[in-house]
């Protein structure tokens, strides 16, 4: 089955996320969907011309950024809690092209007391893998997160997302 993840912090304070804010301008503005059969998170994008590097081809930084945000969308959508990217090991095996609608996939691979581990590839309409990657999460408790966000910005509903 597959269906929509629902973008749980649209509403927590000063989000703009580059990724998956709807309202960001500059942004890639990605809506996840689960695929429960295969216990992962994707997300299709047709690469805007202002996302580009070298001509007709997505953009390295872009590219991460892809890798990133369907990972985390891929560990919240499964464990429910804040996680920080604690690493990208990424590998660029193709040029990403810009003319084609491409698929970003992650799955949860390992999950340990404080950090979940993610799969993520990057492939084209013909489903060439064309970037991979392990993402890593660490998952922060209250304290680090309120230094790093403010306590005042958790509500009941984002303090539930807390890793104790």
């Amino acid at each position: 089955m597959i269906r929509e993840v629902e973008n749980s912090f649209l509403d927590f304070p000063g989000n703009n996320c580059f990724a998956c804010h709807p309202n960001n301008n500059h942004g890639l503005k990605l809506k996840f969907y689960a695929d429960d059969d295969k216990q992962e998170v994707f997300t299709r994008i047709q690469p805007e011309h202002h996302f580009n590097g070298f001509p007709g081809i997505l953009h390295g930084g872009v590219q991460c950024a892809l890798i990133d945000e369907v990972a985390y969308w891929a560990m919240f959508d499964r464990i429910k809690k804040i996680g920080l990217t604690a690493k990208i090991d990424l590998i660029y095996l193709k040029p990403v092209p810009m003319d084609t609608e491409l698929v970003v996939s992650g799955k949860v691979i390992n999950q340990e007391k404080r950090s979940v581990a993610v799969e993520t590839v990057i492939k084209d309409g013909q489903e060439n893998v064309l970037t991979k990657a392990n993402v890593l999460y660490f998952l922060p408790n209250r304290k680090a997160l309120f230094k790093v966000f403010g306590e005042e910005n958790f509500n009941d509903k984002f303090l539930s997302y807390i890793m104790e």
